[in-house]
């Protein structure tokens, strides 16, 4: 049973798929988009961070191209590729799901079981990240609004699981300390925003599937603008007040989550200048389509 639940979560990194995301994402990106800005100097202090600690970053979530922007940035910067938790609705594209997988996407749950219907799939969960983090082989990644969002707001509320299972690798000792990344992820246009329209119109979502992607290649010909993607100020747990001397537990200590979510809230400033200022500042840090 628990060696079914991995093999069906688990990523597996491959070189020749990395290599194929690589020959496929600039001609996708250059197609879609002007200008990927990105603020270069978060990048190098990353560099050094993810030297020495474990990392996760926490992007916000309004389109598919999320998942796969953060990997192209790092890819981009000669960063270690993260891990990135996806949706178990991908796993019905068998050919892309297979790709993510081999790139570094590993399979969740998002509903349908919590840690007390389902005790063994949350436990392999939590320990399959925590060796991640305690490993340091490479940063995660995961969407802390654990959907997109679909209105245009700022973020939706944060969801826990994850995170704390996160904090939980800190508190138990196994890492001496890691930091959480924010990233503000923006888009002239997003590529779903018709879709987005239908849904608030009472649409149902439809299921993710092959043919709904090779239906929606005639979305290449249009002009998107530009992806604005900002890295925040890395934010260390070990200077997180409420979290010293605690033992966070997903399924116990929920208190500790609030006060920990409360500092995190207050921390996890994602950059809202104006977007002029942000492009005039970040010249040398634009990934130019034609450069992909």
């Amino acid at each position: 049973m628990a060696s079914s639940i991995l093999d069906e979560m688990a990523h597996n990194y491959n070189l020749a798929s990395v290599r194929v995301f690589a020959m496929m994402l600039p001609k996708i990106f250059k197609s879609l988009y002007r200008h990927i800005y990105v603020n270069q100097s978060r990048i190098n202090q990353l560099r050094s961070l993810m030297n020495e600690y474990p990392v996760v970053f926490l992007p916000t979530h309004r389109s598919y191209i999320d998942f796969l922007l953060v990997s192209y940035v790092c890819f981009h910067y000669d960063l270690t590729i993260p891990v990135v938790a996806a949706a178990q609705d991908f796993l019905g594209m068998r050919f892309v799901s297979t790709l993510l997988r081999n790139s570094g996407a590993f399979f969740i749950h998002r509903t349908g079981s919590t840690p007390q219907q389902d005790p063994l799939y949350w436990s392999l969960l939590n320990e399959y990240i925590q060796q991640h983090l305690h490993n340091g082989d490479a940063p995660v990644e995961f969407f802390i609004e654990g959907t997109r969002s679909r209105t245009g707001k700022w973020l939706l509320p944060p969801k826990l699981g994850m995170l704390s299972m996160c904090l939980e690798a800190y508190v138990k000792g196994q890492v001496p300390d890691m930091f959480l990344v924010p990233v503000s992820i923006t888009y002239d246009r997003i590529l779903e925003e018709n879709l987005y329209a239908y849904e608030l119109l009472g649409v149902p979502k439809p299921k993710e599937s092959m043919s709904g992607l090779l239906r929606a290649r005639s979305i290449l010909a249009e002009d998107f603008g530009s992806i604005h993607a900002v890295f925040g100020e890395p934010i260390s747990v070990h200077a997180l007040k409420h979290i010293k001397g605690k033992v966070a537990s997903y399924t116990a200590d929920y208190p500790v989550l609030d006060q920990v979510i409360t500092d995190l809230g207050r921390l996890l400033e994602f950059p809202k200048a104006p977007l002029h200022q942000f492009i005039a500042g970040n010249k040398d840090s634009v990934i130019h389509s034609a450069k992909l």
